[in-house]
């Protein structure tokens, strides 16, 4: 599913594709490199909060050890 996000710090469309019709986690956004965290429900955008460089790479890191976790579980 491809969600579409407008940068709040700069106003720049940008889009990417999740599996599920629900994500939460980390976003940056690809013109200004600003860090925020959304989640997203049914293609809609439930929360974006500005985050520091630290707070997007440990919830980025936590999204990969789920995914990892999740990997070794079903293979």
């Amino acid at each position: 599913m491809q969600i579409d996000i407008k940068c709040p710090a700069c106003n720049t469309d940008s889009s990417f594709f999740v599996a599920k019709n629900v994500f939460q986690g980390p976003f940056k956004c690809w013109k200004c490199k600003s860090f925020f965290t959304i989640k997203v429900k049914n293609s809609e955008i439930l929360l974006c909060e500005p985050l520091s460089q630290e707070d997007f790479d440990k919830q980025k890191a936590e999204k990969e050890a789920r995914r990892k976790k999740a990997r070794e579980k079903a293979g």
